[in-house]
């Protein structure tokens, strides 16, 4: 069956009217037919999955083809915003969801910004892209109307060209009534690690987003004008203060958020042993690069739609307006990990630098820099040699280097055709099946964050589970660090609802801890809600399921009980799961790099610490017996039955 009969018969089951108060239509895009449908999420869908992240799956469950591969144009990407996106305080995200060329698994990645919030404005939830343009396009939403344009006039623009140009042709004022997601050179040459931009930072980035919608051949989508007031269920404004006042209220937020952004991060995990240094060969690096070095390049804090926090910060190094990387947005510290100790490089400024190049070229840097790192210890080995870099020498913290090779990769020149293939390196060729010894991945994605998990046994499950591969914003157990809460029993229990270990180190009880946060951020993103201002990431106090519970039911009218909404989480991860059981996902490839099973950590207060096989793969058990799964990690009979009345056929 074609994509267009999937869409066909997918449509003709959908309602054509809202199911509830502010949803929005979901709307079906032909890029070669220029054809454009509409329908709304049915309820029982909306119920069981909620919309952003959850619904997605609903739609790429019932649209995927597994026979194809993930860059043919019958695969669909879909993007979709969570139900309280553009109208809860810190509610302004929204998730890009299809099958990964870079991993091969899921590809779901999730972003703020503007654009998740606009497109809601313009009375749409959901945008489910098809077929391949005949050529390069700019889809443009306005007054909630779709219009197809010449996107061959922008191609070749990167970020920041592209977000010059836009105004001068569209019209318009960025952040005010303009708001877009695009691709770069990059994602026009099917990088694999490249991302769709939808800000001069913020972007869907993990599992190359960006070369599925080249692939597709579509430049930009730009959403212009704010059309809607959302008509809620209730009154909601009050309790939007009660939020507000929650988030900046909280300590991590009020004093390391909202004054220097997720860098702050970085010295405690140096300080533990658990930062990657040198492709995860070390686990500390220097205090060079502690977020207050950061400070005098920072001229001030900026954020994402109507969200009180602010924080993501700016950087300026000179003001010289020719050069285009002297400015920007971040790092943040996942970037400030990955091309700071991951790649040897001791320079804030240095780290600020590439940071401002990634953000301009369209790339994750969070596979960009562990594909870097990995390369860089394959020749440390001698594995590769500068016969296969062209000439160049892969040598540890060498900044200009890695600028080099930054912009070859964007473009698949030289050693950056390697490069640019990032985990799919063996797959392709490029380098010996040894090289994958020395791979920091887990289902074919790089690991996302500079943490090293040999240490927190919570942590490690996490990312070995994780449904989109090694990330740890799937169900990051953060708190697992926090002294106050190990030793008050009573208090965690409350946290995840069940005992959990005190011992960071522990393997027992860890897979409650995992399953709660994996059913909170699930909520979490399909609520719309940002991971940093959502219970149990990095706070015990921020919003989380009690919150999303009554203004779901304000702006909504959908009444959820806690454990209904818990129920929601568990049904997000099931519908996953059952998505990566048809591209061949198993137990197997819930695991962590051979270097965490073998190699102990040598540093700091946990030195000797690394994952035992036999405890890893018992706490596995007990992950899958907490998840409604099977040995194999499948949703077992009684959740597969209650979600196939959800989904309807595959």
């Amino acid at each position: 069956m074609s994509i267009r009969d999937r869409v066909d018969a997918l449509v003709a089951e959908l309602p054509k009217e809202p199911q509830f108060p502010t949803q929005g239509a979901t709307v079906f895009i032909d890029l070669e037919r220029r054809q454009v449908t509409r329908g709304y999420t049915p309820m029982r869908v909306a119920r069981a999955l909620l919309a952003g992240r959850g619904a997605n799956m609903f739609y790429l469950h019932r649209l995927l083809d597994e026979s194809l591969d993930p860059l043919h144009p019958d695969i669909p990407l879909i993007f979709g915003s969570g139900v309280l996106t553009g109208i809860v305080p810190s509610a302004a995200r929204g998730n890009a969801t299809s099958w990964s060329p870079e991993s091969g698994v899921l590809m779901d990645c999730n972003a703020g910004d503007y654009f998740p919030s606009f497109i809601r404005m313009n009375g749409i939830d959901h945008i489910v892209l098809y077929g391949r343009a005949e050529r390069w396009s700019v889809i443009r939403i306005k007054g909630g109307e779709i219009e197809f344009l010449d996107g061959m006039p922008y191609l070749g623009l990167d970020n920041i060209d592209l977000r010059e140009r836009i105004p001068q042709d569209l019209g318009g004022t960025w952040n005010r009534d303009l708001a877009m997601v695009n691709v770069t050179v990059a994602g026009e040459h099917q990088v694999l690690c490249s991302a769709i931009m939808g800000g001069p930072k913020a972007c869907y980035a993990r599992g190359g987003p960006g070369a599925k919608m080249g692939s597709l051949k579509v430049k930009a989508i730009v959403v212009q004008g704010q059309t809607r007031d959302f008509e809620t269920a209730q009154p909601y404004k009050g309790y939007n203060r009660t939020i507000a006042q929650k988030l900046l209220d909280t300590s991590v937020v009020k004093h390391a958020l909202k004054t220097m952004g997720t860098p702050f991060l970085y010295r405690p995990s140096r300080l533990l042993g658990a930062m990657g240094t040198k492709n995860n060969q070390e686990t500390t690096w220097t205090d060079k690069l502690d977020a207050e070095h950061i400070t005098p390049y920072r001229p001030g804090m900026a954020g994402c739609f109507r969200c009180p926090v602010n924080c993501r910060p700016l950087n300026e190094m000179n003001q010289d307006p020719a050069d285009k990387y002297g400015r920007g947005d971040g790092p943040e510290y996942v970037t400030l990990g990955k091309f700071g100790p991951n790649i040897g490089i001791d320079r804030i400024e240095s780290v600020i630098r590439l940071n401002n190049i990634c953000n301009y070229l369209g790339l994750d840097t969070a596979s960009t820099g562990s594909t870097i790192a990995w390369a860089m210890e394959l020749f440390q080995r001698g594995i590769i040699t500068a016969e296969h870099t062209g000439g160049l020498e892969l040598k540890w913290g060498d900044a200009e280097v890695v600028e080099r090779l930054l912009f070859l990769l964007s473009r698949r020149e030289g050693f950056g055709n390697v490069l640019a293939d990032s985990t799919r390196a063996v797959d392709k060729g490029h380098y010996p099946a040894e090289a994958l010894k020395y791979r920091m991945a887990v289902k074919g994605l790089m690991q996302s964050d500079p943490h090293d998990a040999r240490i927190l046994k919570a942590f490690a499950l996490g990312l070995a589970v994780a449904t989109r591969g090694m990330d740890h914003l799937r169900n990051r157990v953060t708190l697992e660090i926090n002294a106050r809460i190990n030793d008050d029993p009573g208090f965690k229990e409350r946290l995840y609802g069940s005992p959990v270990s005190a011992a960071p180190n522990s393997y027992e009880t860890k897979e409650r801890a995992v399953r709660a946060c994996e059913n909170t951020y699930a909520v979490g993103d399909s609520v719309g809600m940002c991971r940093f201002t959502t219970k149990l990431f990095n706070s015990p106090s921020l919003p989380g399921l009690e919150e999303f519970a009554v203004q779901i039911k304000n702006v909504t009218g959908l009444d959820y009980s806690v454990p209904e909404l818990d129920r929601v989480g568990l049904n997000i991860m099931g519908v996953e799961r059952m998505i990566n059981a048809r591209l061949g996902v198993r137990r197997e490839h819930d695991t962590l790099p051979e270097r965490w099973f073998t190699e102990p950590v040598t540093v700091g207060s946990y030195k000797g610490e690394k994952i035992d096989r036999d405890e890893f793969d018992a706490m596995l058990s007990r992950f899958y017996e907490v998840s409604s799964l099977t040995p194999e990690g499948v949703p077992n009979a009684a959740l597969a039955a209650s979600l196939h009345q959800v989904l309807g056929p595959a």
